[in-house]
């Protein structure tokens, strides 16, 4: 469970880190960057266990930073390489989160696109404000 909070607290980190400097991630990217900082074996994109592991992995993280990112999923900035949308695991979340989630394909990218762009303002300057003293 201790590996669980480390990721956890990681990933949220990279993805808060990315919304800084107004990016998305993909999959991949994500999945070295957790590795690199934690230690922890990364996922095996090419089995169901290894793209169902960073699905719930992404949720926890989603989960805990969601009052952090004003009422959004961090989990939205990762992708599938070269898609310009979010996996359905980001929309089952975001239905379960009381979010109304559109039904057609144009109308899912639109709310997810709309996300990414809630969090980047957001996060918008927190890595540019003045140290305090």
């Amino acid at each position: 469970m201790a590996e669980w909070q480390k990721m956890i607290d990681a990933g949220k980190a990279i993805l808060i880190a990315r919304a800084v400097v107004d990016r998305t991630t993909s999959f991949g990217e994500f999945a070295a960057a957790l590795t690199r900082r934690t230690g922890v074996a990364g996922f095996d994109f090419t089995t169901g266990d290894g793209r169902a592991g960073m699905a719930h992995l992404l949720d926890r993280i989603s989960e805990a930073g969601f009052e952090e990112a004003g009422g959004r999923l961090l989990g939205a900035l990762v992708r599938n390489l070269g898609a310009d949308d979010a996996g359905p695991g980001f929309y089952r979340l975001a239905s379960r989160k009381g979010l109304a989630v559109p039904r057609t394909r144009g109308g899912r990218q639109l709310f997810w696109a709309q996300h990414v762009r809630e969090l980047h303002e957001h996060f918008a300057g927190v890595g540019r404000r003045p140290a305090a003293g």
